[in-house]
């Protein structure tokens, strides 16, 4: 009797084992496994609000799937998830993978790329000068002098490497031809798309005037504050020691020297050399418009000169 049972239970386990490798055969027939590749939107996550991506972040990724008929049938990316997530607080060069979820039954044969290459940086901001550069000639006979513009330093927003390598804001305005003054609202241009600028835009006024006399004045320094304990003001100087204006004659005949903007020397225990602009005043512009400013400061002991307010300084000419 065992043995009669033995037999039976052999040949249900061998019929069982052959409905389902038929089962097995007949699906592979009617519905065999095929492959899929979708175009997923690549997101990501865990990245800081003081932090940015600013490149190696790419747009999609391609993803290929494997499942049988049915289920590839009605697929689209939607029903796909791809994300790579950024270690929390973590800046500079570096690789992540991309995870991608997909739907249950389907198997993720393949990601295009499976992983990617980071640039990130910290967020901050830095407080530019605004320089306004003219396009163009005025009409003949006119000329255009120094331009008056509000306001003259903006702030800077963006990753720092952006940042550090920024100076100045500049906005460019057109007088080609201009017979009359220029007076618009210029957008302000750093350069860099992942900078952004508060305020956007400066008012800019162009003063254009008839032909104008030239005069040649010497450059007189200013300084702000004082050095270190300790030490004084030798010498200052400019480079160049003499700026040519032009303007009105009667404008031009008061002027004996122009001054330059404070350069601060506050704390100071040695040397400061800096580009400063000049204190043009209106209806006069100088060429050129800027000038670099040396202060030499030494120990009080050997100090030609002690250091004093920039108003009792005399030019160096």
């Amino acid at each position: 009797m065992a043995r009669f049972d033995l037999r039976n239970n052999s040949l249900r386990l061998l019929s069982l084992l052959l409905a389902f490798a038929l089962w097995l055969y007949v699906s592979n027939e009617q519905n065999p496994l095929r492959e899929k590749v979708l175009t997923i939107n690549l997101e990501e996550t865990g990245l800081s609000q003081n932090l940015i991506i600013t490149g190696g972040m790419p747009e999609t990724v391609k993803v290929r799937v494997q499942g049988n008929r049915n289920q590839l049938t009605n697929l689209s990316p939607v029903d796909f998830k791809a994300v790579v997530n950024i270690p929390e607080g973590k800046t500079g060069d570096f690789s992540v993978p991309v995870q991608v979820s997909t739907p249950t039954g389907l198997r993720v044969a393949q990601v295009i790329p499976d992983q990617v290459n980071l640039s990130v940086d910290r967020i901050v901001e830095k407080q530019i000068t605004v320089a306004v550069s003219l396009r163009g000639t005025p009409a003949e006979g006119f000329t255009a002098l120094a331009p008056v513009y509000q306001p003259n330093i903006v702030v800077a927003r963006g990753p720092s490497r952006d940042i550090n390598s920024i100076s100045q804001a500049t906005a460019l305005v057109d007088i080609q031809a201009a017979a009359k003054d220029v007076d618009q609202t210029i957008q302000v241009n750093v350069g860099s798309a992942n900078v952004t600028i508060n305020p956007a835009v400066v008012h800019v006024t162009i003063p254009i005037v008839s032909a104008v006399a030239n005069k040649t004045v010497p450059v007189a320094p200013q300084v702000s504050g004082s050095p270190a304990a300790g030490y004084a003001v030798k010498r200052q100087s400019a480079e160049p020691a003499t700026v040519q204006l032009s303007g009105a004659a009667e404008a031009l005949s008061a002027i004996t020297s122009i001054k330059t903007e404070p350069v601060d020397i506050q704390g100071a225990d040695k040397n400061i050399t800096k580009e400063v602009g000049l204190t043009v005043p209106q209806g006069v512009s100088a060429q050129p418009g800027r000038v670099k400013v040396t202060v030499e400061v030494v120990k009080s002991d050997s100090a030609a000169t002690p250091s004093g307010d920039s108003d009792t300084t005399k030019p160096k000419t």
